[in-house]
């Protein structure tokens, strides 16, 4: 058996590691499309590894108590982050737009509380919106959801210790039934955002690892057969690389749950001099600071320059992760290790983490709430002078002022949908014809009280993210159940402009600023779809990409008087909306 390639490590367990990061960086560069499994992975080793340590210290001689692990696990977790976090603010204020810049700084603060799975959950909610590609924080999702296992697991080993008889018994009696609790959320939850990023339907991952380090003995079982341990590394790793859909996700994710466990009870087969080799276990050992910093510097490229990379670019990129990783490692793991063993280093060590930790989530609490706005933004009508909270989502939220019933005795013209709805209603407001129409919106033209609004109507108008047939059909038999012909339905497009703005902002002081084009971000979903809804709807549908698109299917950034469209690539600014009012033709449904 091959030795340890350090004093405390497993090789073969560093090269898992390995894979894991590897499989997730490969995954945020858009090359392998299940390799955000590798965090999974990651949650099976770290349960197991966890659990030996809190066997030791919980039950074996050299007892410590509970807060000392704590301090122990946020001393190895936070300051790798809080130099990620410096370095983001830092390249953040001179290169992101006020929007981009609040978000990150709120990242920022998540990250150091390690909630930035629950802050995720919450904002952006879906794990594969391509927003989260230029958001260089995304990833600490993972840490979050770590650092609130490592709050919570020890508790279990203080009540098992309460059985005085046969505490590990109890303690894996315990475990399994909050495995099998959480194997049962995790399938059952319909809400994706909790399913993803909530511990309750994680834990049963970290669970697999806790239950082998306590009930398995690798001195003397040997559950399984060469053979069949090599079988399930490569099944392990197809599960990444094989991209077939007849597999569910979610049948996918707990497969490699399984197997990790399997893998992970075969030491005395996988520990020799492939799949435990030492240089592939050097990966593994600076797998933390490979997974900080693989997305701060992938999110910032994106963002700055290109969102396409070419050959070159990859290997630029993986070099510059390289070095950012192993200056981690070195600069920041290594001496906090040694710092914590010994007691004057500890004391400076952590008068220079509080230090960090407070500067920088007190700047970026200041940037959070000063809503991102360092500089003034003609192209968004945004300067320093006027800077609050909120202020990004205010001009969209305005439309909630108009959902009250008609008034007057001018057009009715009924908005319906979410936040493309109100963009709508922005659009009007904003166009020569806003005062000669009254406009009545709603997020939920179910409710009773609409009724009335859609009997009163002249035209109602459905613009919705979402949009879809299905909703087309039922909002027109709304109409003729109160009266108004189906014809004086408008269904209007969803609209998209690019990914991020992040790269014309780059662009500011070049020649041709204001003349760019962006292509859209899923030609599929928009172009293709629009073209859908025109063919099936003629002249009650509005093409809201049309109006601002060239040959080639990119569309236009700024509007002429050089404001941006969209702040968000999404939903309209006030110049956009104002662009927009110009660019309809109202006269067709006056």
């Amino acid at each position: 058996m091959q030795q340890q390639q350090m004093k405390g490590r497993v090789a073969y367990l560093d090269v898992l590691k390995a894979f894991a990061i590897i499989a997730v960086v490969l995954y945020h560069s858009g090359f392998l499309t299940y390799g955000y499994l590798g965090v999974d992975l990651f949650l099976v080793i770290g349960g197991y590894l966890i659990t030996h340590s809190l066997m030791k210290r919980v039950f074996g001689e050299g007892k410590s108590g509970y807060w000392r692990f704590e301090f122990s696990r946020v001393a190895r977790l936070l300051p790798p982050l809080l130099a990620a976090g410096v370095f983001c603010m830092i390249l953040g204020f001179f290169t992101m737009l006020p929007d981009d810049y609040e978000n990150l700084a709120e990242s920022v603060v998540a990250t150091n509380g390690f909630v930035n799975n629950i802050l995720a959950a919450i904002t952006t909610r879906n794990y594969w919106d391509v927003v989260n590609e230029y958001k260089p924080l995304m990833h600490t999702w993972y840490v979050g959801i770590l650092m609130q296992f490592y709050i919570i697991y020890p508790l279990l080993f203080y009540v098992a210790k309460l059985d005085k008889h046969n505490p590990r018994r109890t303690l894996i009696t315990i475990i399994a039934s909050l495995s099998v609790i959480s194997l049962f959320v995790f399938f059952g939850t319909a809400n994706a955002a909790q399913r993803f990023y909530y511990l309750p339907s994680r834990f049963f991952e970290f669970a697999v690892g806790g239950i082998i380090a306590l009930a398995h003995k690798p001195s003397e079982d040997r559950p399984f057969h060469t053979p069949f341990v090599y079988g399930c590394y490569v099944l392990l790793l197809a599960l990444f690389v094989v991209n077939k859909e007849f597999i569910p996700d979610n049948i996918r994710l707990v497969a490699v749950v399984a197997i990790s466990g399997v893998l992970i009870m075969s030491g005395n087969i996988l520990n020799n001099k492939v799949t435990g080799n030492n240089l592939i276990a050097k990966i593994g050992v600076a797998s933390y600071s490979i997974f900080v910093w693989h997305q701060v510097l992938l999110a910032f490229y994106r963002y700055v320059l290109t969102s396409h990379f070419t050959i070159g670019t990859y290997v630029l990129y993986i070099f510059a992760t390289g070095v950012m990783a192993w200056l981690s490692y070195r600069l920041i793991e290594q001496p906090t290790t040694a710092a914590l063993q010994d007691a004057k280093r500890r004391r400076v060590f952590w008068a220079l983490v509080a230090s960090a930790f407070l500067v920088l989530t007190s700047f970026a609490a200041y940037i959070y709430m000063a809503a991102g706005v360092v500089r003034d933004i003609p192209e968004l009508y945004v300067s320093t002078e006027n800077r609050h909270r909120n202020m990004h989502a205010e001009y969209c939220d305005r439309g909630f002022q108009y959902d009250k019933p008609f008034e007057t005795e001018k057009p009715h013209w009924f908005v319906i949908g979410n936040s493309f709805g109100r963009d709508f209603v922005n659009t009007i407001v904003e166009s020569p014809i806003a005062d000669k129409v009254e406009v009545s919106y709603t997020d939920n033209y179910k409710k009773p009280e609409n009724a009335e609004r859609f009997a009163k109507a002249n035209r109602v108008f459905i613009s919705t993210l979402g949009l879809n047939e299905n909703l087309v059909t039922e909002i027109e038999v709304l109409c003729l159940a109160n009266g108004l012909s189906p014809e004086n339905l408008v269904i209007v497009g969803e609209k998209n402009f690019g990914e991020s703005n992040g790269q014309i902002y780059a662009k500011r002081h070049q020649t041709g600023y204001f003349e760019q084009y962006i292509p859209v971000e899923d030609e599929e979903r928009y172009i293709k779809k629009n073209q859908h809804f025109r063919e099936l709807y003629g002249d009650r549908f509005l093409d809201m990409m049309a109006l601002v698109s060239n040959d080639r299917g990119e569309v236009r950034v700024f509007s002429p008087d050089h404001h941006f469209i969209s702040a968000d690539n999404r939903h309209f600014s006030r110049g956009g909306a104002i662009y927009f009012g110009q660019l309809i033709d109202w006269s067709r449904w006056l």
